[in-house]
């Protein structure tokens, strides 16, 4: 574990780069020590002796001056100092207030989470808690830095704590900041922050892992250091210059093997490890070298070195690990092996890399994080583009027009796990878990994306909606013009898996001229009016009124710049319900609930007629409450509704309320015309068949080379409706798809 010694002010300037960040921080400590005057923290350490220890550790990820600073400011607002934003930005500027503003609304939402959400287990509470920490620092990923450094310094001194307290700083650690890391490259608070967490979380387990670690390494000593002195002679005389170490397993990881394996310590082989890092053998060649060629010399050289280690000792089958070839999701490059002495039947691990990528492992995106395109000297390609995508991501939280939710944006960019495909001509191609071949083409160049017609997978032609998987070998079927389908935009069709491709997508649809948007949404609104049969019953001008737009062609041109979705439109056609005829087999999909409550369970009462309240209009699955009303059954209301919670005669609430199991659907008569071709009734069936809607009555005619599928289908809401009509459309040869009664 990393031994900590208290760092003075002066130890902290020799770090620095220049007078000026000299300046800078000398400026931030003194007004920290005047603001915290001599206080000390729960655990016993001075605020100032804290907020240097957490620039320090930002000077070691090679954080900017801002963010050094920032980190000695970072507790400035507590009550004791008196300090508040603007005397901050008096004194230090917009760009340092902004990164303590941005810590402040962090530590609100931890204290709103407290210790009983931190201690959740459930992965999907994790992943809200990360998500919304990612929502909160908006753009700047310099905040979450900053407040990782700020809790590792936590850690290294809860010690001195109560356990409870102790306790709540090693979940947030372990639960939330550890992970962060992870995902953004950051292995050496990583690391470190999982041991100490560890340590407190089951010291127990920890204690007994460190002491048989302890033991191991006293045992092997003198055999790793033989095994480094070998593997350094025989690296020397390839004329590489190389250092080589012995690697300490960490505790939590070595723990967390041992679960995953359901093995004991003893079969843990690789306790003990080395590490290459492998330098330039010519530092100034090198350094004039273009970025493409620096990696290309780093990747030949790692592998030659690993031939080297298999020549002196066996490699282990299926213990290779080639993450220069496909790196991890973080950015993460280093070639792993297991071998085996047939000396001494010792198994040891090897890792390679190169400097560069070592000094990647370590900070990951916060060494680099502040670069600028034009000066990209010492950033490799990964790293760039691993930074540009998280830029670009988190400034997609700002989209102006409200077109993606951050919940849509961090599921799908941030936080998902990661894919590796390869282009025809072997390229590997990093995307999120559930991207398809339009994510794909939009990842290689987005006019690809816009004129992507089909793609093969592995060879095969496929449905643009399917699903990669890693190792698919991906080939895009393009146009010479044309554009994208608006299709594409709907999440619900599975055209995309990406919140940055229907951005893409929809960019592209805004950048057309604004009457031909107009005349696309018309086309849109008008074929969603034909699909339902209702095109006699409302007007353009109706949708756009129940989707508060006064005017007509400002609702037009967002329906064609695919801001209004289908699904709005069938939504506005649910607020003119009353408009629907009596006998329109529609008006059940379109009221929020049936008079009479279907499927609905009042325990404790019987022979009582319920009806839903109008007040509240509840629908499953909101809680409910029952109310007795005076010659009139029951009343069905939410249970936060505000009639329930002024009512005067509380004795009238029924609470044992429950929505019964049954579920309602209604039938609606379809038609479908398509031109003749085998598999289309196979394919409709398939379609019905996985979405389990049952379809009681069907026939099917020809004319000429015209099919037409008669369907009646049970469905359950008129969003069920629309969907499955949308994918009917999608099929090959369908002319249309439309809502008509037939016999």
């Amino acid at each position: 574990m990393t031994q900590v010694t208290l760092i003075s002010l002066e130890d902290l300037l020799e770090l620095l780069p220049n007078g000026e960040a000299a300046r800078q921080v000398r400026q931030a400590y003194a007004f920290a020590e005047r603001a915290h005057h001599g206080r000390r923290r729960a655990s016993g350490e001075l605020y100032i002796d804290h907020d240097l220890a957490v620039a320090q550790i930002l000077v070691q990820l090679e954080s900017d001056v801002p963010t050094v600073v920032a980190g000695l400011l970072h507790d400035c607002l507590l009550p004791h100092t008196q300090v508040d934003l603007q005397t901050v930005k008096n004194e230090f500027g917009g760009e340092i207030t902004n990164l303590i503003k941005g810590l402040q609304n962090l530590y609100a939402y931890a204290a709103e989470a407290q210790y009983q959400k931190y201690q959740q287990t459930e992965a999907a509470t994790l992943e809200e808690i990360r998500r919304a920490i990612l929502t909160i620092i908006e753009v700047d990923i310099r905040v979450i830095l900053i407040r990782m450094a700020d809790c590792l310094q936590d850690l290294r001194k809860a010690g001195h704590l109560p356990a409870d307290e102790r306790r709540v700083i090693a979940l947030e650690a372990m639960n939330v900041f550890a992970t962060l890391a992870n995902r953004l490259g950051i292995w050496q608070i990583k690391w470190e922050m999982e041991d100490l967490a560890f340590r407190y979380l089951e010291p127990e387990t920890y204690k007994e892992i460190a002491t048989k670690l302890a033991n191991r390494r006293a045992e092997r000593s003198d055999y790793i250091e033989g095994c480094i002195a070998r593997l350094q002679a025989k690296i020397k005389e390839l004329g590489i210059d190389a250092e080589v170490t012995g690697r300490p397993k960490h505790i939590y990881s070595i723990h967390r093997k041992m679960v995953r394996k359901n093995v004991d310590f003893d079969e843990i082989y690789d306790v003990q490890a080395l590490r290459v890092i492998l330098r330039p053998s010519n530092p100034t060649a090198y350094a004039q070298l273009p970025l493409k060629e620096k990696e290309d010399v780093d990747r030949t050289t790692c592998y030659l070195v690993l031939g080297l280690v298999h020549s002196l000792w066996k490699p282990i089958p299926r213990e290779f690990d080639d993450y220069i070839a496909a790196p991890k999701g973080n950015g993460y490059q280093s070639l792993h092996t297991a071998v085996l002495d047939p000396e001494t039947g010792y198994k040891l691990e090897v890792q390679i890399r190169s400097q560069r990528m070592h000094e990647e492992a370590e900070k990951g995106v916060a060494a680099h994080w502040a670069y600028k395109e034009d000066d990209d000297t010492h950033v490799s390609s990964s790293v760039q583009r691993r930074i540009m995508g998280l830029r670009d991501t988190l400034a997609a939280l700002r989209d102006t027009d409200g077109s993606l939710t951050d919940a849509e944006i961090l599921a799908t960019e941030v936080l998902a796990d990661r894919i590796y495909v390869y282009t025809p001509k072997g390229d590997l191609i990093d995307l999120p878990a559930g991207s398809t071949p339009i994510d794909f083409a939009y990842q290689i160049h987005t006019e690809v994306g816009h004129r992507c017609r089909g793609a093969k997978v592995n060879g095969k032609m496929v449905g643009l909606d399917y699903r990669l998987k890693s190792g698919d070998r991906v080939e895009i079927v393009t146009s010479k013009r044309g554009g994208p389908s608006r299709d594409w935009m709907n999440p619900v069709l599975g055209y995309t898996g990406r919140a940055r491709t229907r951005s893409k997508i929809r960019q592209w649809f805004r950048n057309q001229e604004r009457e031909q948007n107009i005349q696309q949404g018309r086309a849109v609104v008008e074929r969603e009016l034909r699909r339902l049969n209702l095109s006699n019953t409302y007007t353009i001008s109706d949708i756009a009124q129940a989707l508060k737009y006064k005017d007509e062609e400002v609702f037009l041109a967002k329906v064609g710049f695919g801001d209004i979705q289908s699904t709005q439109i069938s939504g506005a056609i649910a607020l003119m319900q009353s408009h629907l005829k009596p006998d329109d087999e529609l008006r059940p999909l379109l009221q929020p609930r049936p008079t009479k409550a279907k499927g609905l369970t009042v325990q404790g009462v019987g022979g009582l007629a319920t009806k839903m309240a109008g007040c509240c209009q509840p629908i499953p699955p909101e809680p409910i409450v029952g109310f007795i009303t005076r010659g009139q059954g029951i009343t069905i209301h939410r249970r936060d509704c505000k009639e329930i919670e002024n009512a005067t005669e509380r004795e009238r609430i029924i609470e044992d309320v429950a929505w019964g199991a049954e579920s309602e659907t209604f039938p609606i008569p379809i038609v479908i015309k398509a031109y003749r071709r085998p598999g289309l009734i196979e394919d409709i069936v398939n379609i019905l068949r996985g979405q389990k809607i049952n379809s009681p009555r069907a026939k099917t005619t020809t004319a000429s080379s015209i099919s037409t599928v008669f369907l009646e289908v049970e469905v359950t809401s008129l969003a069920q409706l629309n969907w499955l009509m949308q994918k009917f459309e999608t099929l090959p040869n369908v002319i249309e798809v439309h809502r008509q009664r037939w016999n």
